[in-house]
């Protein structure tokens, strides 16, 4: 039978669960050993922990490709503030960015370093595509810098229905790279150049014609443009301070890193399936997969195909 507790004691239970959160650590919160100077910094400038912030700040100065952002001119400030805070409370897309960043920044700063463009040109694949290959738009641009079938043949990719070397990022970064180049010549700004991309040479073109000013923060750009840079800058900003705005490394050092693999050429003269291929070259279907997502085939015939294996084989048993 249920007997009602005296008042002293349900004093005394209370007072215990009063005290009780003193003396418990809650699993998500570092002991004193796990604290560095740097996540102290960190933990300071969040403020109290377990409660959310929202009075993000700026930097006082903030370029982009080596071009400074004119915060001066409050117009300026607020679109770019707009589009910093929408991406730094963003907490899971800004972890996905950081962690696909270890796959493929390397290969795109690589890329840029050889072509002689500024390295900052790499959080325009972030805008483009999340750092996701084989993401595609509604016109149709796919890959991670988002190049419409049109404009990857032209620059001598293949996109047909066999395959679509666009979801290869070494190739579309080769492509991406000439691109910009070639922008950035015609407009001279770096912002005019990423305008262009986003919304084609010509339109860009034709505003600063009309308009008679070659600023893209001073110029009427269709809306999508208008906010392209500023989200590309602030895409930049919460990357380079992650730490600063709360976001702390907790990926496995072997995870997200780029994928190695061996190029091969191959024909095939009677129908295959990746089944088969996978077996022939002591892999399995899903691992040949992921490293062919550009060959859209069920059953290999033809060719010749830029075929990746994971690792070089012994001799090439299926054609040359």
């Amino acid at each position: 039978m249920f007997k009602p507790l005296n008042i002293p004691s349900l004093v005394a239970i209370l007072l215990a669960l009063m005290f009780l959160p003193a003396a418990c650590t809650p699993l998500d919160t570092p002991s004193s050993k796990q604290v560095s100077v740097e996540n102290v910094r960190n933990l300071q400038a969040l403020g109290q922990m377990g409660q959310p912030k929202t009075d993000f700040v700026l930097p006082a100065v903030v370029t982009l490709c080596g071009e400074i952002i004119p915060l001066e001119r409050p117009a300026v400030r607020e679109r770019l503030e707009y589009e910093f805070l929408l991406a730094v409370n963003h907490t899971a897309q800004v972890e996905l960015w950081r962690r696909r960043a270890k796959r493929y920044f390397p290969l795109i700063e690589a890329a840029l370093a050889k072509a002689g463009l500024p390295a900052d040109l790499k959080y325009l694949a972030v805008a483009e595509s999340d750092l996701r290959p084989s993401v595609s738009s509604p016109a149709g641009a796919t890959g991670i810098w988002q190049f419409i079938p049109s404009t990857a043949r032209q620059f001598g990719l293949a996109v047909n229905k066999e395959q679509d070397q666009r979801h290869l990022p070494e190739p579309l970064l080769q492509i991406g790279v000439r691109y910009l180049s070639n922008l950035h010549a015609k407009f001279g700004s770096w912002s005019l150049a990423m305008a262009a991309y986003n919304s084609g040479d010509a339109r860009v073109a034709k505003a600063i014609s009309s308009q008679g000013v070659d600023d893209y923060y001073q110029l009427n750009l269709p809306a999508e443009t208008q906010r392209y840079v500023y989200r590309i800058a602030a895409i930049k900003v919460v990357l380079e301070g992650a730490g600063y705005y709360g976001f702390h490394q907790t990926a496995a050092p072997n995870l997200y890193k780029p994928k190695e693999f061996y190029e091969t050429t191959l024909t095939f003269q009677e129908p295959i399936t990746w089944v088969a291929l996978a077996r022939q070259y002591q892999t399995d279907y899903k691992t040949l997969r992921l490293l062919n997502p550009h060959i859209s085939m069920p059953i290999l015939k033809g060719g010749p195909f830029p075929i990746r294996l994971p690792q070089k084989p012994p001799t090439d048993v299926i054609g040359t």
